[in-house]
C-alpha cells in the first residue's frame, strides 16, 4: 500500500473489530473499500473478516471495543505508522 501524498510518508492502518473477535487488530487494508466477510490481513499476521455494514442511524457494536492487539501495536512503534479506529 503506498502512503498517502497528502499526509506525507507515513503509513495509515486502520484498527478494527474483525467479525467473531473482541480486540481491535490494525490493518493496511482500507475496510471500507472491501466487501462484508471479505478476509484481510493484520500487521500481526492474523487474518480477520470485515465486519458488515451497520444499519443507518445505529451504532456499530463495535465501538465500544478499545482493547487493541498488542502485537499491531508494537509493529506501528516500530514502524512509525499511524493509525485510527474504523467502525462499520
Amino acid at each position: 500500500m503506498l502512503a498517502d501524498p497528502y499526509r506525507g510518508e507515513t503509513q495509515e492502518v486502520y484498527w478494527i473489530v474483525g467479525i467473531g473477535f473482541a480486540q481491535r487488530h490494525a490493518t493496511p487494508v482500507r475496510p471500507g473499500a472491501q466487501p462484508g466477510g471479505e478476509w484481510i490481513p493484520s500487521l500481526c499476521e492474523v487474518w480477520m473478516r470485515v465486519p458488515f455494514a451497520t444499519i443507518a442511524g445505529r451504532t456499530p457494536r463495535s465501538a465500544a471495543i478499545t482493547e487493541r492487539c498488542p502485537q499491531c501495536t508494537d509493529v506501528i512503534d516500530e514502524r512509525g505508522y499511524s493509525g485510527r479506529n474504523w467502525d462499520f
